[in-house]
């Protein structure tokens, strides 16, 4: 089964996001801040990581860099989701690459397109190889 780390501040848009990624089959992690899912990936990495860029203390993009710093995560899939359409940032999590960047408002759809891009529901292998 495809996992997904979901770190959103807000309770009720990491709820909604929860439950739109479990309908579709994903097992959903939700937290609500950069240290607590740094935490839950010492012991548990999923297939995807979806985070705000904006969380209180430290940041999306900085929880990226320090997982970029990891070897047991430094391919780990990342699509950050902001409020804020900033070219430096989409230029930073891009070079560091496996990254995408969606800013609000956005279709529930085209985040979910996106996830499924990353991350198919049921584990199968986006490439089709092994």
């Amino acid at each position: 089964m495809s996992t997904i780390l979901l770190v959103e501040d807000e309770s009720q848009q990491r709820e909604v996001l929860a439950m739109m990624f479990e309908s579709e089959g994903y097992t959903v992690t939700g937290v609500s801040s950069a240290e607590e899912a740094l935490t839950h990936l010492t012991t548990t990495v999923p297939q995807l990581v979806v985070t705000d860029v904006k969380l209180g203390g430290v940041d999306g993009i900085s929880m990226f860099e320090l997982c970029r710093q990891q070897e047991r995560l430094s391919n780990l899939p990342f699509i950050f989701i902001t409020g804020y359409n900033d070219p430096e940032a989409i230029e930073r999590v891009t070079l560091l690459g496996s990254a995408d960047y969606i800013t609000k408002p956005y279709e529930l759809e085209m985040l979910l397109s996106r996830v499924k891009k990353q991350c198919p529901p049921g584990g199968a292998n986006p490439t089709g190889r092994a």
